[in-house]
């Protein structure tokens, strides 16, 4: 029967452990000086080799003959587990009557072996009861137990049983080792993939060698003969880097129509788009990197402010916003074109929007704005005050305007804002935009009752009116 490659290539002993030389140090040479403490802690994110590890450590404890701190992987012990070990699924198996029953099985010597071995995967799952009575067990233990407990989030643990434990903390997996062990493995799975491939693959599993070795499994299913690069994108949905660029260099050229039209015929490929602003940030981040390292200051300052402005529409994104909206919203606010000016690098234009808010907010203020407001106002603000005002309407000072824009917190809303001026007219507050495009995204029912309740915060309860500022 076929089994998954990350089954089949599971590590057997702490050799082949992966990229967690620390942990496997401390736990072989513990073994080997025969000092092993009653309770271990492995934690860190998925895929990692939590398990792989707390089962080699089972096996290496109870092996009838241990090479260097190693099982020996031909006594009985090592063939199988045996009935020395138990795992335990904390998921599934979280409640008090649970770890009673582990207490009353503890007691007794293992039927083989020297240690009867608890392994208990995602521990952080027990509820409340069930670590106090697992404390119990953890504060005297029998000479005969070990317990391995595994877990994601340690900081969910009790402190009391934080206390207790050895903690090992494993790290995420580097891009380069999870590339060397996919070459390995695929040459031993005969598997026929490139450098490159595996590299791409490698920086899509996010430092898990689990979900590398899942990836590259989905890869060759998909390819009709080698992976390649083009068959990793092509499997993920994903797009390359050069793709990527192109809209990046068109936000920063103000091509708005050009990144529509691009972004429209990615989503008919069948991209996903998701994936193409975390994938984005990835590329941004490393220019940050290197132009920093390269003391190249003004192109890392606008890389960091386009970054910052990918992390917000990220979170919106997180947040339930839909995909193309956000990424559409994100090229206009990038690429907005200035009156009488030529337009700036998006990264210049995606300064948060709390940025300019004042430290105390007097909508009754009438001198001009504080200087740090000045400073970090944007130039189509200021071309947009030089701008007739419309009849029977009086402009807002920039204070308040600014506390208003601050209140905002949606990306959709806060790109239409950040074109347009808020005017008092009395019994009403309106919103002049100075394109059809952004006074629509404003009129959306959803948006449109977001401005409403920043208005309400800032500037009192009256209604709200939309309209063109021609």
């Amino acid at each position: 029967m076929y089994r998954a490659l990350y089954r089949s290539f599971r590590p057997a002993r702490f050799a082949d452990v992966v990229g967690q030389e620390l942990a496997v140090r401390v736990l072989q040479n513990a073994v080997r000086r025969d000092r092993i403490a009653h309770a271990y802690l492995l934690s860190g994110p998925r895929g990692t080799g939590k398990t792989s590890l707390a089962k080699i450590m089972a096996r290496a404890v109870n092996c009838e003959s241990p090479i260097d701190g190693e099982p020996c992987g031909t006594c009985p012990v090592c063939a199988g587990t045996g009935m020395h070990t138990v795992e335990i699924d904390a998921a599934s198996n979280r409640g008090i009557d649970e770890i009673r029953d582990l207490r009353e099985k503890a007691r007794y010597a293992p039927p083989e072996g020297r240690f009867r071995v608890y392994i208990i995967d995602e521990v952080h799952m027990l509820t409340a009861e069930a670590f106090n009575a697992l404390l119990k067990l953890l504060e005297e233990p029998p000479s005969q137990l070990l317990f391995l407990l595994a877990t994601t989030e340690p900081q969910r643990l009790p402190a009391t049983v934080l206390s207790r434990c050895q903690r090992l903390n494993l790290r995420p997996h580097r891009i380069e080792d999870v590339q060397s062990q996919l070459m390995h493995v695929a040459q031993q799975a005969d598997i026929a993939v490139d450098e490159a491939a595996a590299k791409l693959i490698a920086r899509k599993a996010d430092g898990s060698l689990r979900d590398a070795l899942g990836l590259l499994e989905l890869c060759a299913g998909h390819a009709d003969g080698a992976v390649r690069e083009e068959t990793v994108l092509a499997a993920t949905g994903a797009l390359g880097e050069g793709e990527i660029r192109s809209l990046l260099q068109k936000a920063a050229l103000g091509d708005v129509r050009g990144g529509l039209e691009w972004l429209a015929e990615q989503e008919e490929r069948g991209v996903d788009l998701r994936l193409l602003v975390v994938d984005a940030m990835d590329i941004v981040r490393r220019d940050m990197r290197a132009a920093y390292a390269q003391r190249a200051d003004s192109e890392a300052q606008a890389a960091f402010r386009t970054l910052e402005s990918l992390s917000r529409l990220d979170a919106d994104l997180r947040r339930g916003m839909d995909s193309r909206l956000g990424i559409e919203l994100w090229i206009a606010q990038a690429a907005a074109p200035e009156q009488g000016a030529a337009p700036d690098p998006p990264a210049a234009q995606h300064q948060p929007a709390v940025a300019s808010r004042p430290a105390a907010v007097d909508p009754s203020a009438s001198r001009g704005p504080a200087p740090s407001a000045s400073r970090q106002a944007p130039a189509r603000q200021r071309s947009q005050s030089a701008a007739p005002v419309p009849e029977g309407l009086k402009p807002v000072n920039q204070e308040l305007q600014a506390a208003f824009l601050g209140h905002v917190r949606d990306l959709r809303a806060r790109a239409a804002l950040e074109h347009a001026q808020l005017f008092d007219a009395g019994d009403a507050w309106e919103v002049r935009f100075r394109t059809p495009p952004l006074l629509a995204i404003a009129q959306i029912e959803e948006t449109a009752q977001m401005i409403r309740e920043a208005l309400w915060r800032v500037g009192g309860k009256r209604p709200v009116r939309f309209g063109l500022w021609e």
